[in-house]
Protein backbone atom coordinates (compact mmCIF):
# COMPACT_ATOMS: atom_id res chain seq x y z
CA UNK A 1 0.00 0.00 0.00
CA UNK A 2 1.11 3.63 -1.08
CA UNK A 3 0.46 5.58 1.89
CA UNK A 4 1.67 9.10 2.33
CA UNK A 5 0.60 12.86 1.82
CA UNK A 6 0.33 12.94 -2.14
CA UNK A 7 2.85 14.03 -4.69
CA UNK A 8 2.31 15.84 -7.81
CA UNK A 9 5.02 16.38 -9.87
CA UNK A 10 7.46 17.42 -7.39
CA UNK A 11 5.09 19.47 -5.55
CA UNK A 12 3.20 18.22 -2.03
CA UNK A 13 -0.33 18.18 -2.81
CA UNK A 14 -3.07 19.16 -0.04
CA UNK A 15 -3.50 16.72 2.71
CA UNK A 16 -6.30 15.05 1.91
CA UNK A 17 -4.32 11.23 1.10
CA UNK A 18 -4.00 9.70 4.46
CA UNK A 19 -0.52 8.46 6.26
CA UNK A 20 0.43 4.82 8.36
CA UNK A 21 3.22 6.49 10.43
CA UNK A 22 5.87 3.45 10.73
CA UNK A 23 4.03 1.25 8.30
CA UNK A 24 4.15 3.35 4.73
CA UNK A 25 2.01 1.51 2.57
CA UNK A 26 1.35 2.89 -0.85
CA UNK A 27 -1.99 4.79 -0.64
CA UNK A 28 -2.49 6.86 1.76
CA UNK A 29 -1.24 0.83 -3.51
CA UNK A 30 -1.93 -2.13 -4.47
CA UNK A 31 -2.03 -5.86 -0.48
CA UNK A 32 -1.30 -7.14 -3.05
CA UNK A 33 0.78 -5.82 -4.72
CA UNK A 34 -0.26 -4.61 -8.52
CA UNK A 35 2.44 -6.53 -10.83
CA UNK A 36 2.00 -6.64 -14.41
CA UNK A 37 -1.38 -7.39 -14.70
CA UNK A 38 -2.23 -6.18 -18.00
CA UNK A 39 -1.01 -7.03 -21.73
CA UNK A 40 0.81 -3.65 -22.72
CA UNK A 41 -0.28 -2.82 -26.26
CA UNK A 42 2.25 -2.52 -28.91
CA UNK A 43 2.08 1.48 -29.26
CA UNK A 44 5.21 2.17 -29.96
CA UNK A 45 5.72 3.87 -27.02
CA UNK A 46 8.90 1.74 -25.33
CA UNK A 47 11.89 3.65 -25.88
CA UNK A 48 13.42 0.24 -27.04
CA UNK A 49 11.34 0.01 -30.47
CA UNK A 50 13.39 2.68 -30.99
CA UNK A 51 16.77 0.88 -31.09
CA UNK A 52 17.82 3.21 -28.78
CA UNK A 53 20.27 1.90 -25.44
CA UNK A 54 21.71 3.04 -22.30
CA UNK A 55 19.44 2.77 -19.15
CA UNK A 56 15.76 3.91 -18.82
CA UNK A 57 16.34 7.51 -18.08
CA UNK A 58 18.30 7.86 -21.23
CA UNK A 59 16.43 5.74 -23.13
CA UNK A 60 13.12 7.39 -22.24
CA UNK A 61 15.08 11.20 -22.83
CA UNK A 62 16.33 9.88 -26.25
CA UNK A 63 12.65 8.89 -27.19
CA UNK A 64 11.59 12.11 -26.80
CA UNK A 65 14.23 14.28 -28.44
CA UNK A 66 13.39 11.78 -31.42
CA UNK A 67 9.73 11.56 -31.14
CA UNK A 68 8.81 14.90 -28.85
CA UNK A 69 7.07 14.86 -25.62
CA UNK A 70 5.20 11.64 -24.19
CA UNK A 71 2.12 11.62 -22.20
CA UNK A 72 2.45 11.17 -18.58
CA UNK A 73 0.46 7.89 -19.55
CA UNK A 74 3.13 6.92 -21.44
CA UNK A 75 5.91 7.61 -19.07
CA UNK A 76 4.23 6.20 -16.19
CA UNK A 77 3.86 2.94 -18.09
CA UNK A 78 7.55 2.53 -19.26
CA UNK A 79 9.19 3.48 -15.01
CA UNK A 80 6.52 1.07 -14.39
CA UNK A 81 6.63 -1.87 -16.90
CA UNK A 82 9.76 -1.53 -18.88
CA UNK A 83 10.44 -5.46 -20.00
CA UNK A 84 14.68 -4.07 -18.77
CA UNK A 85 14.22 -1.64 -16.50
CA UNK A 86 10.90 -0.74 -14.78
CA UNK A 87 10.72 -1.24 -11.76
CA UNK A 88 7.42 -4.04 -11.43
CA UNK A 89 9.60 -5.71 -13.74
CA UNK A 90 13.07 -5.82 -12.74
CA UNK A 91 13.39 -4.54 -8.48
CA UNK A 92 9.74 -3.93 -6.75
CA UNK A 93 10.48 -4.88 -3.40
CA UNK A 94 7.37 -5.27 -0.81
CA UNK A 95 7.27 -5.73 2.76
CA UNK A 96 8.94 -4.31 5.94
CA UNK A 97 12.22 -4.55 4.24
CA UNK A 98 11.13 -3.08 1.06
CA UNK A 99 9.38 -0.53 -0.26
CA UNK A 100 5.76 -0.24 0.95
CA UNK A 101 3.55 -2.86 3.44
CA UNK A 102 0.33 -4.06 1.85
CA UNK A 103 -2.32 -5.47 4.27
CA UNK A 104 -0.96 -9.31 3.49
CA UNK A 105 2.42 -8.39 5.10
CA UNK A 106 0.41 -7.51 8.66
CA UNK A 107 -0.12 -11.43 8.44
CA UNK A 108 -2.99 -13.85 7.98
CA UNK A 109 -6.17 -11.89 9.51
CA UNK A 110 -6.22 -10.23 6.10
CA UNK A 111 -6.58 -13.45 4.23
CA UNK A 112 -8.67 -15.10 7.23
CA UNK A 113 -11.44 -11.89 6.78
CA UNK A 114 -11.66 -11.75 3.02
CA UNK A 115 -11.66 -15.65 3.09
CA UNK A 116 -15.24 -15.02 5.04
CA UNK A 117 -16.75 -12.48 2.43
CA UNK A 118 -15.20 -15.16 -0.59
CA UNK A 119 -17.56 -18.26 1.58
CA UNK A 120 -20.15 -15.69 1.64
CA UNK A 121 -20.56 -14.63 -1.70
CA UNK A 122 -20.16 -18.83 -2.85
CA UNK A 123 -23.09 -19.21 -0.86
CA UNK A 124 -25.32 -16.40 -2.36
CA UNK A 125 -24.23 -17.88 -5.57
CA UNK A 126 -26.21 -21.31 -5.35
CA UNK A 127 -22.72 -22.97 -3.73
CA UNK A 128 -21.74 -24.42 -7.16
CA UNK A 129 -19.00 -26.80 -7.66
CA UNK A 130 -16.83 -26.52 -9.20
CA UNK A 131 -15.99 -22.49 -8.87
CA UNK A 132 -13.39 -20.25 -9.90
CA UNK A 133 -11.12 -18.71 -7.22
CA UNK A 134 -9.16 -15.91 -9.16
CA UNK A 135 -6.66 -13.46 -7.61
CA UNK A 136 -5.46 -10.51 -10.28
CA UNK A 137 -2.16 -9.10 -9.90
CA UNK A 138 -1.64 -11.71 -6.71
CA UNK A 139 1.87 -9.94 -5.94
CA UNK A 140 3.97 -12.90 -3.88
CA UNK A 141 0.93 -15.31 -3.70
CA UNK A 142 0.49 -14.86 0.62
CA UNK A 143 -3.19 -13.49 -0.10
CA UNK A 144 -4.20 -16.53 -1.93
CA UNK A 145 -2.26 -18.18 0.32
CA UNK A 146 -4.25 -16.87 3.33
CA UNK A 147 -7.13 -17.38 1.84
CA UNK A 148 -7.09 -21.08 1.01
CA UNK A 149 -6.07 -22.03 4.16
CA UNK A 150 -8.54 -20.06 5.96
CA UNK A 151 -11.55 -21.87 3.41
CA UNK A 152 -9.97 -25.20 3.96
CA UNK A 153 -10.04 -24.54 7.90
CA UNK A 154 -13.46 -22.63 8.16
CA UNK A 155 -15.56 -23.53 5.19
CA UNK A 156 -13.81 -27.18 3.67
CA UNK A 157 -17.44 -26.89 1.83
CA UNK A 158 -16.33 -24.37 -0.13
CA UNK A 159 -12.94 -25.07 -0.36
CA UNK A 160 -13.82 -28.51 -1.73
CA UNK A 161 -14.97 -27.24 -4.95
CA UNK A 162 -12.53 -23.71 -5.25
CA UNK A 163 -10.41 -23.98 -8.30
CA UNK A 164 -7.68 -21.09 -7.62
CA UNK A 165 -6.18 -19.46 -10.61
CA UNK A 166 -3.75 -16.14 -10.56
CA UNK A 167 -3.44 -13.44 -13.63
CA UNK A 168 -0.16 -12.97 -13.52
CA UNK A 169 2.25 -12.03 -16.72
CA UNK A 170 5.71 -11.36 -14.55
CA UNK A 171 7.94 -14.73 -14.48
CA UNK A 172 9.49 -13.46 -11.70
CA UNK A 173 6.38 -13.09 -9.74
CA UNK A 174 5.12 -16.39 -11.06
CA UNK A 175 7.88 -17.93 -9.33
CA UNK A 176 7.24 -16.14 -5.99
CA UNK A 177 3.99 -17.24 -5.88
CA UNK A 178 4.57 -20.81 -6.73
CA UNK A 179 6.60 -20.92 -3.60
CA UNK A 180 4.25 -19.72 -1.12
CA UNK A 181 1.61 -21.57 -3.08
CA UNK A 182 3.67 -24.72 -3.34
CA UNK A 183 1.67 -28.12 -3.36
CA UNK A 184 -1.14 -26.76 -4.64
CA UNK A 185 -3.28 -26.94 -7.84
CA UNK A 186 -2.80 -23.69 -9.02
CA UNK A 187 -3.62 -22.18 -12.66
CA UNK A 188 -2.04 -19.35 -14.06
CA UNK A 189 -2.65 -16.59 -17.03
CA UNK A 190 -1.54 -14.10 -18.57
CA UNK A 191 -4.97 -11.99 -18.61
CA UNK A 192 -8.56 -13.09 -17.37
CA UNK A 193 -9.74 -14.04 -20.72
CA UNK A 194 -7.71 -17.04 -20.63
CA UNK A 195 -9.59 -18.15 -17.47
CA UNK A 196 -13.07 -17.75 -19.30
CA UNK A 197 -15.41 -18.31 -18.58
CA UNK A 198 -15.33 -17.75 -14.73
CA UNK A 199 -17.78 -18.94 -12.48
CA UNK A 200 -17.23 -18.09 -8.90
CA UNK A 201 -15.35 -14.81 -7.28
CA UNK A 202 -12.26 -12.58 -9.26
CA UNK A 203 -10.10 -10.72 -6.39
CA UNK A 204 -7.17 -8.14 -6.81
CA UNK A 205 -6.02 -6.17 -4.03
CA UNK A 206 -4.01 -2.74 -4.72
CA UNK A 207 -4.55 -3.27 -8.72
CA UNK A 208 -6.26 -0.66 -9.94
CA UNK A 209 -3.62 2.05 -8.77
CA UNK A 210 -0.48 0.31 -10.85
CA UNK A 211 -2.55 1.20 -14.56
CA UNK A 212 -1.03 4.34 -15.88
CA UNK A 213 -3.04 7.79 -15.77
CA UNK A 214 -3.31 10.55 -18.29
CA UNK A 215 -2.72 14.21 -16.00
CA UNK A 216 -4.95 16.83 -17.06
CA UNK A 217 -4.93 20.66 -15.80
CA UNK A 218 -7.59 22.92 -16.56
CA UNK A 219 -6.15 26.40 -17.80
CA UNK A 220 -7.23 29.77 -18.88
CA UNK A 221 -7.17 28.72 -22.49
CA UNK A 222 -9.39 25.50 -22.16
CA UNK A 223 -8.24 21.84 -21.23
CA UNK A 224 -4.28 20.56 -21.51
CA UNK A 225 -2.79 17.13 -20.53
CA UNK A 226 0.47 17.02 -18.87
CA UNK A 227 3.18 15.47 -21.19
CA UNK A 228 6.45 14.67 -20.19
CA UNK A 229 9.63 16.59 -22.14
CA UNK A 230 13.34 16.73 -21.83
CA UNK A 231 15.72 19.88 -21.56
CA UNK A 232 18.68 19.49 -20.85
CA UNK A 233 19.17 15.33 -20.23
CA UNK A 234 16.50 16.70 -17.33
CA UNK A 235 13.02 15.02 -17.69
CA UNK A 236 10.35 18.09 -17.38
CA UNK A 237 6.90 18.50 -17.41
CA UNK A 238 4.76 20.35 -20.45
CA UNK A 239 1.16 21.21 -21.47
CA UNK A 240 -0.26 20.21 -24.77
CA UNK A 241 -3.72 19.60 -26.02
CA UNK A 242 -4.97 16.27 -25.16
CA UNK A 243 -3.34 13.36 -26.80
CA UNK A 244 -7.13 11.91 -27.31
CA UNK A 245 -10.09 14.09 -28.28
CA UNK A 246 -12.33 12.67 -25.57
CA UNK A 247 -9.77 13.18 -22.57
CA UNK A 248 -10.80 16.87 -22.62
CA UNK A 249 -14.61 15.74 -21.27
CA UNK A 250 -12.99 13.71 -18.60
CA UNK A 251 -12.11 16.37 -16.25
CA UNK A 252 -15.04 17.43 -14.19
CA UNK A 253 -16.49 21.23 -14.64
CA UNK A 254 -15.37 21.87 -10.71
CA UNK A 255 -11.79 21.44 -11.09
CA UNK A 256 -10.44 24.72 -10.98
CA UNK A 257 -7.87 27.12 -13.36
CA UNK A 258 -4.55 25.26 -12.10
CA UNK A 259 -6.08 22.55 -11.08
CA UNK A 260 -5.18 18.69 -11.92
CA UNK A 261 -6.98 15.70 -12.73
CA UNK A 262 -6.10 11.54 -13.26
CA UNK A 263 -8.01 9.35 -15.47
CA UNK A 264 -6.90 5.78 -16.71
CA UNK A 265 -8.88 4.30 -19.41
CA UNK A 266 -6.17 1.57 -19.30
CA UNK A 267 -7.65 0.53 -15.93
CA UNK A 268 -11.38 1.08 -17.11
CA UNK A 269 -10.53 -0.98 -19.86
CA UNK A 270 -9.21 -3.82 -17.80
CA UNK A 271 -12.34 -3.99 -15.45
CA UNK A 272 -13.85 -4.71 -18.86
CA UNK A 273 -11.66 -7.23 -19.35
CA UNK A 274 -12.61 -9.06 -16.24
CA UNK A 275 -16.53 -8.54 -16.91
CA UNK A 276 -16.12 -10.21 -20.34
CA UNK A 277 -14.44 -13.23 -18.73
CA UNK A 278 -16.62 -13.52 -16.04
CA UNK A 279 -20.14 -15.83 -16.68
CA UNK A 280 -21.29 -15.44 -13.33
CA UNK A 281 -20.03 -14.26 -9.67
CA UNK A 282 -18.81 -11.89 -8.18
CA UNK A 283 -15.61 -9.19 -9.02
CA UNK A 284 -14.21 -7.70 -5.52
CA UNK A 285 -11.79 -4.49 -6.10
CA UNK A 286 -9.81 -3.14 -2.94
CA UNK A 287 -7.38 0.24 -3.24
CA UNK A 288 -7.24 3.14 -2.06
CA UNK A 289 -9.03 6.20 -3.80
CA UNK A 290 -12.70 7.37 -3.67
CA UNK A 291 -15.36 8.28 -5.60
CA UNK A 292 -15.23 11.17 -7.80
CA UNK A 293 -16.99 14.18 -5.18
CA UNK A 294 -14.61 12.76 -2.73
CA UNK A 295 -11.30 13.26 -5.03
CA UNK A 296 -12.29 16.63 -6.18
CA UNK A 297 -12.55 17.76 -2.36
CA UNK A 298 -8.80 18.42 -3.24
CA UNK A 299 -9.50 21.00 -5.28
CA UNK A 300 -7.25 19.69 -8.24
CA UNK A 301 -4.07 18.88 -6.07
CA UNK A 302 -3.44 15.50 -7.86
CA UNK A 303 -2.64 12.88 -6.70
CA UNK A 304 0.72 11.39 -8.18
CA UNK A 305 3.39 10.07 -5.92
CA UNK A 306 6.47 8.00 -5.68
CA UNK A 307 7.71 5.80 -3.48
CA UNK A 308 10.88 3.88 -2.56
CA UNK A 309 12.20 2.33 1.18
CA UNK A 310 8.88 3.96 2.38
CA UNK A 311 9.54 7.34 1.70
CA UNK A 312 7.46 9.57 -0.81
CA UNK A 313 9.41 10.67 -3.73
CA UNK A 314 9.39 14.46 -3.71
CA UNK A 315 9.22 14.59 -8.33
CA UNK A 316 8.54 11.13 -9.96
CA UNK A 317 10.31 12.58 -12.70
CA UNK A 318 13.57 11.13 -11.68
CA UNK A 319 15.35 7.80 -11.71
CA UNK A 320 12.14 6.78 -14.22
CA UNK A 321 12.11 2.62 -12.99
CA UNK A 322 14.29 3.12 -9.74
CA UNK A 323 10.85 3.50 -7.86
CA UNK A 324 7.25 2.79 -7.39
CA UNK A 325 4.79 5.47 -8.96
CA UNK A 326 0.87 5.18 -8.07
CA UNK A 327 -2.40 7.59 -8.26
CA UNK A 328 -5.79 7.20 -6.36
CA UNK A 329 -8.24 5.32 -7.92
CA UNK A 330 -11.70 7.52 -9.27
CA UNK A 331 -14.05 4.90 -8.06
CA UNK A 332 -16.45 6.82 -9.98
CA UNK A 333 -15.43 5.82 -13.32
CA UNK A 334 -14.16 2.50 -12.54
CA UNK A 335 -17.90 1.94 -11.42
CA UNK A 336 -19.50 3.78 -14.82
CA UNK A 337 -16.82 1.17 -16.84
CA UNK A 338 -17.70 -2.47 -14.93
CA UNK A 339 -21.59 -1.51 -15.42
CA UNK A 340 -20.82 -0.91 -19.01
CA UNK A 341 -19.66 -4.11 -19.44
CA UNK A 342 -22.44 -5.75 -17.83
CA UNK A 343 -21.61 -5.82 -14.17
CA UNK A 344 -24.36 -4.74 -11.45
CA UNK A 345 -22.91 -2.85 -8.54
CA UNK A 346 -23.44 -4.63 -5.19
CA UNK A 347 -22.01 -2.71 -2.91
CA UNK A 348 -19.00 -0.51 -1.28
CA UNK A 349 -17.29 0.12 2.11
CA UNK A 350 -14.43 1.13 3.69
CA UNK A 351 -11.44 -1.07 4.40
CA UNK A 352 -11.92 -0.68 8.40
CA UNK A 353 -16.08 -1.05 7.71
CA UNK A 354 -15.51 -4.33 5.40
CA UNK A 355 -13.33 -5.88 8.07
CA UNK A 356 -15.14 -5.19 11.05
CA UNK A 357 -18.30 -6.52 9.26
CA UNK A 358 -16.84 -10.01 8.73
CA UNK A 359 -15.94 -10.28 12.35
CA UNK A 360 -11.95 -9.59 12.08
CA UNK A 361 -12.49 -8.75 15.92
CA UNK A 362 -14.48 -11.43 16.94
CA UNK A 363 -13.33 -12.74 21.06
CA UNK A 364 -11.42 -15.63 21.53
CA UNK A 365 -10.02 -17.26 24.23
CA UNK A 366 -7.72 -15.71 26.50
CA UNK A 367 -4.16 -17.34 25.76
CA UNK A 368 -2.81 -19.12 28.52
CA UNK A 369 1.19 -18.56 28.58
CA UNK A 370 3.04 -15.76 28.20
CA UNK A 371 4.45 -16.60 24.97
CA UNK A 372 0.71 -16.83 23.49
CA UNK A 373 -0.06 -13.65 25.20
CA UNK A 374 2.59 -11.92 23.19
CA UNK A 375 1.51 -13.48 19.98
CA UNK A 376 -2.15 -12.52 20.68
CA UNK A 377 -0.51 -8.96 21.01
CA UNK A 378 0.99 -9.04 17.89
CA UNK A 379 -2.11 -10.12 16.24
CA UNK A 380 -4.20 -7.57 18.26
CA UNK A 381 -1.49 -4.46 16.97
CA UNK A 382 -1.55 -5.72 13.04
CA UNK A 383 -5.74 -5.96 13.22
CA UNK A 384 -5.66 -2.15 14.12
CA UNK A 385 -3.10 -1.16 11.68
CA UNK A 386 -5.31 -2.74 9.26
CA UNK A 387 -8.39 -1.04 10.65
CA UNK A 388 -6.48 2.48 11.04
CA UNK A 389 -9.12 5.06 9.33
CA UNK A 390 -6.13 7.18 8.43
CA UNK A 391 -4.15 4.24 6.89
CA UNK A 392 -4.98 1.39 5.54
CA UNK A 393 -8.92 1.31 6.71
CA UNK A 394 -9.91 4.04 5.01
CA UNK A 395 -9.19 1.66 1.51
CA UNK A 396 -12.03 1.22 -0.80
CA UNK A 397 -13.53 -1.98 -1.49
CA UNK A 398 -15.95 -2.66 -4.26
CA UNK A 399 -18.36 -5.72 -5.29
CA UNK A 400 -19.55 -5.76 -8.87
CA UNK A 401 -22.02 -9.35 -9.50
CA UNK A 402 -22.58 -10.97 -12.82
CA UNK A 403 -26.21 -12.89 -12.73
CA UNK A 404 -25.45 -13.36 -8.83
CA UNK A 405 -27.60 -11.32 -6.01
CA UNK A 406 -26.61 -8.07 -4.74
CA UNK A 407 -28.36 -8.18 -1.52
CA UNK A 408 -27.33 -9.79 1.64
CA UNK A 409 -23.68 -9.60 1.48
CA UNK A 410 -22.43 -9.52 4.88
CA UNK A 411 -18.69 -7.52 3.91
CA UNK A 412 -21.44 -4.29 3.61
CA UNK A 413 -23.38 -5.04 6.52
CA UNK A 414 -25.48 -7.42 5.50
CA UNK A 415 -26.48 -10.52 8.01
CA UNK A 416 -24.57 -13.34 7.75
CA UNK A 417 -26.10 -15.55 4.57
CA UNK A 418 -25.46 -19.12 6.66
CA UNK A 419 -25.83 -19.03 10.38
CA UNK A 420 -24.57 -22.34 10.67
CA UNK A 421 -21.59 -21.38 9.35
CA UNK A 422 -18.52 -21.35 12.00
CA UNK A 423 -16.15 -18.06 11.66
CA UNK A 424 -14.16 -18.09 14.97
Amino acid sequence: MRCGNGMTFGRPASTGLTKAVGLQPRANVPSSPCYLIFSIPDSGGWPDRLGLVGNLPERIAARIRARGPMTFADYMESALFDPEDGYYTTRASLGFEGDYVTSVDLGPAFGRSLARAVADLWTLAGKSSPWDLVEAGAGRGILMRDLLAALERERPDAARGARPAIVEVSPRMRAQQSLALEGRDLRWASVAHSLAPIQGVVFANEVLDAFPVHVLTRTADGVREVYVGEESGALVETLRPPSSPDLRWRIPESVPVGGRWETSPAAEGWVASLAAALVTGYVVLIDYGGDETELLTRQGAGTIRGFAQHRLIADPLLEPGRHDLTASVDFTAIRRAAEGAGLRYAGSATQRDMLVALGIREATARPSTPIEQLRAASRRSAIDALLDPNGLGAFKVVCFAKDAPTEGLRMFGAPRVESAARYP
